[in-house]
């Protein structure tokens, strides 16, 4: 029966514990996934983890420990949804060169870049958005058109920062969020809309098969998806889904620049309705990315999904005042992840007080 008990299966419930080890196990399973080291436990025998300086002391400590690399790096990968899909095959007769070592390589190529932006000093969620730099091997220079020789190793390649910008428009997400022989404006305005905007998607209201390319071969992708969501009942989402996606539309299945499609020129145009009416409009990609950069919302999303993937409870749970709170540090510390991870930490390792009121939405987030 001890086995059973949800308080044997889920370390967070019931109300928490004022005790210093229960502090120090907070912190350690927040941001390592294990329990207290020697110092901790340390700190906790002699009450060094009964204030918040306290604990920012120890957190900041802990998030310079590869341990919290490991605990950023699941979060940052499943914030990117790419291990939703184990076998990134593409159609060997358009995309030659593409086999399962190319989308091995670049999976390397996207923790690397992840790990050189998030893991540095400066630790840059700007930069996460706006990096022009990707990391090429020999193999992957060949196929995406850069200038390596076929046996160099892993590097960062500058890349023009009027095609390309940051995480999303790396090309194992681009690839990750396609189909076998086209992109998918659908699969990539969803991730943009509920993992980096942090928006509410209904599930659609019927199973549907995208039409193939072959039933419409005049058409370009982005033609094809706009008439078949173009009824009334599609419309709730991919209203904001369809002009996310469009503005990827010049990366083509495996994350390579194209200019035409069907014997039209590609358009990349696209657009947003924000929490505040606001409709915001895009030209490329590197426009969206300017965007997600410096939006009040794309941070408020990031920093709930951080809390949450740390904490293991939703923000809300904390009062109101949590998640602004810790968004209005986030931009006051030059948007640090790993501040921001410590700022987490602090907030939630000490027992929280009951809110004195229920606590509201804040910021929209849904």
């Amino acid at each position: 029966m001890s086995l059973k008990s949800p308080r044997f299966l889920y370390r967070e419930i019931g109300a928490q514990s004022t005790d210093a080890y229960a502090v120090a196990s907070r912190l350690s399973f927040g941001l390592w996934d294990t329990v207290p080291d020697t110092e901790l436990l340390q700190a906790a025998s002699k009450g060094e983890l009964a204030t918040r300086e306290q604990v920012t002391k120890q957190a900041e400590r802990m998030v310079a420990d590869p341990r919290s690399w490991n605990k950023l790096r699941a979060f940052l990968l499943f914030w990117l949804k790419v291990d939703d899909t184990h076998d990134l095959a593409k159609n060997q007769k358009r995309y030659a060169g593409f086999d399962a070592v190319a989308a091995s390589d670049l999976r390397t190529s996207l923790e690397l870049f992840l790990e050189n932006v998030v893991w540095s000093e400066k630790s840059d969620y700007r930069e996460l958005m706006l990096s022009n730099s990707l990391y090429l091997n020999g193999k992957l220079a060949k196929l995406y058109g850069a200038n390596l020789p076929e046996n160099s190793g892993f590097e960062p390649v500058t890349l023009d920062p009027k095609q390309r910008a940051g995480v999303l428009t790396h090309p194992y997400i681009l690839s990750n969020f396609a189909y076998l022989d086209t992109s998918s404006p659908i699969h990539r305005g969803v991730l943009i809309a509920r993992n980096m905007l942090g928006r509410t998607l209904a599930p659609p209201p019927d199973a549907f098969t995208p039409l193939a390319p072959d039933l419409h071969p005049k058409l370009t992708t982005r033609q094809r998806v706009a008439m078949q969501t173009k009824p009334d009942a599609c419309n709730s989402c991919h209203s904001m889904i369809n002009p996310l996606g469009f503005t990827l539309e010049r990366f083509d299945a495996i994350g390579r620049l194209r200019e035409i499609e069907n014997d039209q020129k590609i358009d990349t145009t696209g657009s947003y309705r924000a929490r505040n009416g606001q409709l915001v409009k895009f030209n490329d990609a590197p426009d969206l990315a300017r965007f997600l950069a410096n939006s009040d919302e794309a941070h408020s999303a990031f920093v709930e999904k951080l809390f949450h993937h740390l904490v293991k409870q939703p923000v809300l749970a904390y009062g109101g005042h949590t998640l602004p709170d810790l968004q209005r540090g986030f931009g006051g510390k030059g948007y640090n992840i790993r501040k921001l991870m410590v700022e987490i930490m602090a907030t939630t390792a000490l027992p929280k007080q009951t809110p004195s009121e229920s606590p509201k939405r804040v910021g929209g987030i849904q």
